[in-house]
């Protein structure tokens, strides 16, 4: 399915890619001005290596880039070179586009959210399904809403489903497909779960800075992440799409 437009995370995410590339091509100008003016063999032979450097560099991000690029507009990209260049580029190009949007005062939840969207998509270009033991769903303590006098963090069962919050919306899915479902109070407490059920597939609900970390720290480990809804402001009685949870599940069990 192709999208016909450019919405706000993938133009920033160009945005600050451009920006990047531009860098280093003035950075590929200032040494390639030294190299010609210079008479020192030893000199030019260590400039002349740099500029080696940075031309890969920039071919490297432009090729990154223009994969990343068409594999978030074309969601059925097969193209095993496209998606190796796309993986390792986002690797390469997340934390540097993160100091450019500190550096620029962009928020850095656009280029999260753009993250967590390109990793679900090529997740999801992958099309396997698990085994119900196999998959856990991660949601945060912040589902929960603030004046519940149970605790379920550390067992979620202790949810009496009483329609104030949309943990027992969660609940209710993954108790009909079998699956395991934890609330968490922050991503250490999500890593050591991670770490004692290594399970071969992760649904998580968070905030997108939560998702960002969370993917890049359980590595191999594929995650679908849902980015969860905010109305009170962060970390405070959030809420997430019961119908987009239910839909993302679905795509991932056997």
């Amino acid at each position: 399915m192709k999208v016909k437009y450019l919405d706000k995370s993938l133009k920033k995410f160009l945005l600050l890619s451009g920006a990047l590339i531009l860098f280093f091509i003035l950075m590929l100008a200032i040494f390639g001005l030294v190299y010609y003016s210079s008479s020192i063999f030893t000199y030019n032979i260590m400039t002349l290596l740099l500029i080696l450097v940075i031309i890969i560099m920039i071919v490297f991000f432009i090729f990154s880039s223009l994969a990343i690029f068409y594999v978030y507009r074309n969601r059925g990209v097969k193209n095993r070179i496209i998606l190796a260049l796309s993986k390792a580029g986002i690797k390469v190009l997340l934390p540097l586009i993160m100091m450019l949007a500190n550096l620029f005062n962009i928020k850095k939840d656009v280029v999260r959210n753009f993250y967590v969207n390109f990793n679900n998509i090529m997740v999801g270009i992958l099309q396997k399904k698990y085994k119900k033991e196999d998959v856990i769903v991660l949601l945060p303590h912040c589902l929960q809403n603030s004046d519940c006098i149970f605790k379920i963090t550390n067992d979620i069962s202790n949810c009496k489903a009483c329609g104030k919050c949309t943990i027992g919306d969660v609940l209710k899915i993954t108790r009909e497909k079998k699956v395991r479902c934890f609330v968490l109070t922050g991503g250490t407490a999500a890593r050591n779960i991670v770490k004692k059920l290594r399970p071969k597939m992760i649904l998580s609900v968070a905030c997108e800075r939560d998702l960002t970390s969370g993917i890049i720290d359980v590595g191999n480990i594929p995650v679908i992440g849902i980015i969860n809804k905010r109305p009170n402001g962060p970390c405070y009685n959030t809420c997430v799409d019961v119908n987009i949870f239910k839909e993302k599940l679905d795509s991932i069990i056997k």
